[in-house]
């Protein structure tokens, strides 16, 4: 069975997989979406979640325990992620597209299901001041074969990238994890997918105006998915100076207002 797949690991991003679930439903996929519920969801997030039609997986245990990264930092909400590994594990299924619960479908994307295992998109290093993230995996948008084989070296790995990073001080995800899993990755030119599949909201406009991309029509290259990145998300209540932060991203990149916009549709459908 071919599934896209998402990861709610922490209830305050419930709104984000309504929201995916129903820009993939305007896409006309053929393939249903299931949610991944990690072990501190309740019954209640998962009842809503069904009467919309979202079939759950429930995890029986987390990828880790405590909290990684430190509290009160602004990558503390990747403490979430790592369970994201997990997946791997879901061996019912014979392919998966995942896909984070901050994003927002554009265009119809089954055409993933044909691509490799571990597919996935290089994203935003097109955007000038990012060249060193060429041939880095984003693992917000991934083509994934279950496999019992690689959950367990993907869970042995986090120890790994742990300590190595806490030496450094640096913040640490699933990202990291995978990355360290499959360090050739770059060099695989056929499991990297169009940047297309994984465009940054807060870079939209310059992905258009720029490099040719098209959120409608058959004019330039297709944008297919849009990430909002950060921790701060469309569905949340914001501060001032999200506020503020939010004011001069529209100003100066009018694309994001136009996605907002689209995400906020489909949040009060």
């Amino acid at each position: 069975m071919k599934v896209y797949i998402t990861l709610l690991s922490n209830k305050n991003y419930l709104q984000g997989v309504l929201v995916l679930h129903r820009s993939l439903k305007a896409s006309e996929s053929r393939y249903p979406l299931y949610c991944a519920l990690s072990v501190s969801i309740d019954k209640e997030t998962e009842h809503i979640l069904e009467r919309e039609g979202i079939r759950c997986v429930r995890l029986l245990h987390s990828a880790v325990t405590g909290n990684v990264n430190p509290l009160g930092k602004g990558f503390s909400h990747w403490n979430y992620t790592f369970d994201k590994l997990l997946i791997w594990g879901l061996t019912q299924f014979e392919k998966v597209v995942f896909l984070d619960c901050d994003m927002l479908i554009v265009r119809n994307i089954d055409g993933l299901f044909e691509h490799e295992a571990f597919s996935a998109v290089s994203a935003d290093s097109s955007y000038p001041g990012n060249e060193s993230w060429v041939g880095g995996l984003n693992s917000g948008l991934m083509v994934i074969v279950p496999d019992k084989e690689v959950e367990r070296q993907l869970l042995q790995t986090i120890s790994i990238v742990v300590n190595d990073c806490t030496k450094r001080n640096l913040m640490v995800g699933d990202q990291d994890v995978i990355k360290r899993f499959l360090p050739d990755w770059g060099k695989c030119d056929s499991l990297h997918l169009d940047e297309g599949y994984n465009i940054f909201a807060d870079h939209l406009t310059y992905y258009i105006r720029h490099l040719g991309y098209s959120l409608k029509g058959k004019m330039g290259k297709a944008v297919y998915v849009i990430h909002f990145i950060g921790k701060s998300k469309p569905w949340m209540k914001k501060s001032f100076r999200e506020y503020v932060w939010m004011f001069k991203m529209c100003s100066t990149n009018p694309y994001y207002l136009l996605a907002y916009t689209r995400f906020r549709k489909y949040l009060n459908t």
